[in-house]
């Protein structure tokens, strides 16, 4: 019997003559000196008790939410202010492997979900950037949910797993921004979602881009493809046999900031001391040196936070 159910147990008890609990004499004169007032004391702290373990237990989680941040607070859309312009996110997606969950004395190597987003090991996260101009206010009518139920099928911004994961006995959140070399290089016709979109593709012999933010300013545009390069194959409709010279896979091990139940990505982080200029671009052409500003800014400068 829980607590609620006790003291309610013991209000009802209150509403009958004394006589009825004779072998409970401790209760009945603890209800009937003090009166009611006390119970429904007792009523409340347990509804509160009751209803904060419940807001901060974590230990039956089923998903962690990816959120985009810029200076500290998330963009709901795509339109920000940097290096003095407005710049409109075109494209941002990108991709999580081999998530792992540890603790003091636990380790989670929790298996994703299987949908259009997901395989069981990798998870394409594509949150939904609009344009801010044309996010609707009004979703009561027909029209406007239709049109959210659409936009919803083009984005996501979840890790979804097969059973539920104890994030409150984890301590640290590790990951890995790519995908495995085993997936990364075979036909992508042949591969389920979402290793087959066409538009986080290079080619059979470069694989998959990891990430890719496409923007764009009134006066320039300006992007970011990270992938594997320097890989060997006969031609680049063949899969290389082993491993590129430069992998290009970076690894995340973040500890637990607040509940654990939110990833966050600071796209202010992840530009920060580029240019942002049209040859300022990072597409790991020979000689960039952005891209080298780009991969230090990952593994130094807290891009990936877990909330």
């Amino acid at each position: 019997m829980t607590p609620i159910q006790y003291l309610m147990k013991l209000i009802t008890i209150n509403m009958k003559p004394a006589n009825t609990i004779p072998f409970r004499p401790c209760i009945s004169n603890f209800l009937f000196r003090k009166g009611i007032k006390r119970v429904f004391t007792f009523l409340w702290l347990g509804c509160l008790i009751a209803l904060l373990s419940s807001c901060s237990k974590l230990n039956n989680a089923e998903s962690i939410q990816v959120e985009i941040w810029h200076n500290g607070s998330p963009l709901h859309c795509g339109a920000f202010e940097s290096h003095q312009q407005i710049w409109s996110i075109q494209q941002l997606a990108f991709f999580i492997s081999n998530v792992k969950l540890s603790g003091e004395d636990t380790l989670q190597q929790p298996q994703l979900s299987t949908t259009p987003w997901q395989t069981d090991n990798v998870v394409l996260i594509q949150p939904n950037l609009g344009d801010c101009s044309s996010k609707l206010e009004n979703h009561d009518n027909a029209a406007s949910k239709e049109l959210l139920a659409s936009e919803a099928l083009k984005s996501n911004h979840y890790l979804q797993f097969t059973a539920p994961v104890d994030l409150d006995a984890s301590e640290q959140l590790s990951f890995t921004l790519a995908v495995p070399f085993e997936l990364n290089h075979q036909n992508p016709l042949l591969q389920a979602s979402p290793l087959n979109i066409p538009n986080m593709f290079w080619s059979w012999r470069s694989g998959h881009k990891f990430f890719r933010l496409d923007m764009q300013s009134p006066d320039t545009n300006w992007v970011f493809h990270l992938g594997s390069v320097g890989c060997s194959a006969a031609t680049t409709m063949r899969s290389p046999q082993r491993d590129c010279v430069q992998p290009n896979r970076v690894t995340f091990h973040l500890d637990k900031k607040h509940t654990g139940a939110k990833l966050v990505m600071h796209l202010d982080r992840l530009i920060a001391n580029t240019a942002m200029q049209n040859n300022d671009s990072c597409l790991f052409h020979s000689g960039q040196e952005s891209c080298s500003i780009l991969m230090s800014n990952l593994k130094t400068q807290d891009v990936f936070e877990w909330h």
